[in-house]
């Protein structure tokens, strides 16, 4: 039976020889229990200001669309931007969230906080996924992005805790600011030494081939032709992330409506969700090598789907029991993440010169996502209740899946001409 033992074994076996690597998922996972304790607690502080549930989600779905802007001119702006620049950006941009979440008592001014995070976290999917096209071999990608969820995962295993002990704390406002100062600090110590091992340390260096940036014209015609061939992908980008959305703008509120919304108990709803990546991240190497990184994003997707449609027939009666089904549904849909990751990786590294473009429509589709997703969550809470959004999300991933198990080729290839 695999223990803790293994993980640390496999994460170790995966690291010793990229030490880059091995700096970028200590860095990831302090900077994710940074993020993971404003997510928790964003919609919280926004409805207790009296914002309704489908405002709030408004709200909340609006933090992705400055990503997608970013997304526009990222190619015009930063054509060859490395992982180096892109994660420093995205501190500095991290810095000023907290304050004007915070200080926020209107809906503009938390549409100008959401438009904060939704930059910083945009920064962060495209260095991650820079970091590991640049530093990694093609066969370890799903691997080494399973090595990264594992961080990842445990980051926002944790926040949801902290979160909940900070709310019942005496003086929620001083914990609060003193814990996101301290990881986001720990964070960026960690990028510093990931900045000093690149330039100290012997390993893999993808180099990707400079180009002058094209027109917007030619941009628009890029985009179309290769988001063409990787539509099935991106499809599946996006219903992931409308997942993902979904339980983490309406998950805090249901921990409350379940009766388990305060001290550590309360985020124990949230830990069911977030714990699974942790679990599944060191073992997706192994499985996607026998099933195929798409085919096995499509059955974790299917099955995690079919256990989301029975969170809806339990709600609030059985909480132990809605945690359980939460939990196995996470599982199967964590399996998808570093699998769909590791095929962008290999569509970079297979398209030189056209990288940008590849990871611009991968975050274009999550920014898509993460902005129907709250907004559906948002109105459906507020109108059906929490039980009838979470089995409507689970037809709709069921359906997804079938679709795309179907149509999607089991080899995709980006063949681009040249556009210069």
């Amino acid at each position: 039976m695999p223990t803790f033992h293994h993980l640390q074994k496999y994460v170790r076996t995966h690291t010793e020889h990229n030490p880059v690597l091995f700096g970028a998922s200590l860095m990831v996972f302090f900077f994710v229990i940074f993020d993971g304790i404003l997510t928790y607690l964003a919609p919280i502080i926004i409805v207790e200001k009296g914002i309704s549930p489908s405002m709030m989600g408004i709200i909340i779905g609006s933090s992705s669309v400055s990503g997608m802007i970013f997304d526009l001119l990222i190619c015009r702006i930063l054509p060859d931007a490395h992982y180096r620049r892109m994660f420093f950006i995205m501190f500095a941009v991290a810095l000023v969230y907290p304050f004007v979440l915070f200080h926020s008592s209107g809906v503009v001014m938390y549409l100008i906080a959401m438009a904060i995070w939704g930059f910083y976290y945009d920064l962060y999917n495209l260095g991650t996924l820079d970091l590991v096209s640049r530093t990694t071999e093609a066969h370890a990608r799903a691997a080494t992005f399973g090595v990264l969820r594992v961080f990842d995962g445990l980051g926002y295993l944790i926040a949801p805790v902290l979160a909940s002990l900070i709310l019942v704390a005496t003086d929620p406002s001083e914990y609060m600011s003193t814990a996101l100062w301290i990881f986001l600090a720990i964070a960026f110590a960690f990028y510093l030494g990931l900045i000093s091992l690149h330039f100290k340390e012997r390993h893999v260096q993808v180099e990707i081939p400079k180009r002058t940036a094209f027109g917007l014209l030619t941009e628009l015609s890029l985009w179309r032709k290769i988001g063409h061939i990787l539509f099935p992908v991106l499809m599946l980008t996006f219903v992931l992330n409308i997942i993902d959305a979904v339980f983490w703008t309406i998950g805090p509120l249901f921990s409350e409506a379940i009766g388990v919304g305060s001290g550590i108990e309360g985020g124990a709803f949230m830990v069911a969700f977030a714990l699974p990546p942790l679990l599944v991240g060191w073992v997706v190497g192994v499985l996607s090598n026998r099933t195929g990184k798409k085919r096995l994003a499509h059955i974790g997707l299917f099955i995690g789907s079919f256990f989301l449609v029975a969170m809806g027939f339990i709600e609030t009666t059985a909480p132990l029991l809605l945690i359980v089904i939460c939990f196995v549904s996470s599982f199967f849909i964590s399996l998808s993440w570093p699998s769909v990751s590791g095929a962008y990786a290999d569509y970079i590294a297979e398209t030189p010169g056209y990288e940008k473009e590849i990871a611009t429509l991968q975050d274009a589709f999550t920014n898509l996502g993460n902005i129907i997703g709250p907004i559906i969550a948002g109105f459906s809470a507020q109108y059906l209740g929490y039980g009838v959004t979470f089995t409507s999300l689970g037809i709709l991933g069921i359906v997804v899946a079938i679709i795309l198990f179907r149509i999607t080729p089991r080899s995709i290839t980006v063949s681009i001409q040249s556009a210069t």
